[in-house]
């Protein structure tokens, strides 16, 4: 089934079998990205610039965002597809899309063990982190498999409150105890954002059971840390970075932007959290142990799991 809320002719181009990517460069250019990573220039379904843009605003609009000159990206899912999109302004002269397709149905742990995502000795170690309300990050680049994989250890999870904050919705447990928050970008007046950092505020407030971030990147991240060092367990995060050993350089980075010193950081986030996963080519590669090293900078210790 093509998805509902799509226009048809971007419904038209998920729907060809196999694809999980699609990546509009303005009206005249389409590559689809098959299930083995194949990308494939296709025949353009657009007959103008003004018809693809067109098409795209309609479509974020049916996700409760906007599209316009004064605001021309967004990023939202829509119907099981993330789709970002960049409207011709002075930032690109054409617009551009990116779909991606989400699993059609979540994972568990042992169906990823079962799928060679994550070994069997690999699975009874993350059960133990779950079952131990440890804090972890997962950390691996764009489409690695970290949502897929803290959504299926969150899953474990299920009698616990358990509150996610994200930019676009993607964990969506089915349990009773799950909410989901979700930012949201200003109005056309400029007003009524809400961004990750105020959202992370907000649920500490919610009595979670636990926490989590489908991506920190921002502010929201030293927030984060100073939520889980009065007390809160069990919390997740995802993090961008090339290998288990970048983890700690990513957090420091945010850290400095944010105006923390660099053993500010260190502290912080060694209290919070003890573990951090990294996914490459939605693969668990490895696991390893935050420390403070002997000149108190944060260091991650590989684990042999």
């Amino acid at each position: 089934m093509l998805p509902s809320a799509l226009a048809p002719k971007l419904a038209a181009l998920l729907a060809q079998q196999g694809t999980t990517d699609v990546l509009i460069n303005g009206h005249r250019e389409v590559w689809l990205q098959k299930a083995n990573g194949q990308m494939q220039l296709v025949e353009s379904p657009f007959e103008s610039e003004q018809e693809l843009a067109k098409i795209v605003r309609d479509s974020i609009a049916q996700a409760g965002r906007h599209l316009d000159q004064s605001n021309p990206f967004a990023d939202v899912s829509i119907d099981g597809v993330r789709v970002h999109a960049a409207l011709a302004s002075a930032c690109t002269s054409k617009t551009t899309v990116s779909m991606r397709v989400h699993a059609k149905r979540a994972f568990a742990l042992d169906q990823l063990c079962d799928l060679g995502a994550i070994t069997e000795s690999q699975l009874d170690f993350l059960r133990e982190i779950i079952d131990a309300k440890e804090n972890f990050v997962i950390s691996g680049s764009t489409g690695s498999g970290k949502t897929t994989l803290l959504r299926a250890m969150m899953a474990e999870c299920s009698p616990d409150r358990i509150i996610a904050i994200e930019d676009v919705a993607e964990i969506n447990l089915d349990s009773g105890h799950f909410v989901s928050l979700q930012t949201r970008q200003a109005n056309i007046e400029g007003k009524g954002e809400i961004g990750l950092e105020r959202l992370v505020r907000e649920s500490l407030r919610m009595r979670p059971d636990r926490l989590v971030i489908g991506e920190v990147r921002g502010p929201e991240f030293l927030v984060m840390l100073q939520a889980l060092n009065t007390g809160h367990g069990g919390a997740g995060v995802t993090i961008h970075a090339n290998s288990l050993q970048d983890v700690s350089s990513r957090m420091q980075s945010i850290g400095r932007a944010g105006g923390w010193s660099a053993a500010d950081v260190s502290d912080a986030a060694r209290s919070a959290f003890r573990w951090v996963m990294h996914m490459k080519n939605r693969n668990l590669q490895a696991i390893g142990q935050f420390v403070l090293g002997a000149d108190s900078k944060l260091a991650v210790i590989p684990r042999d799991v």
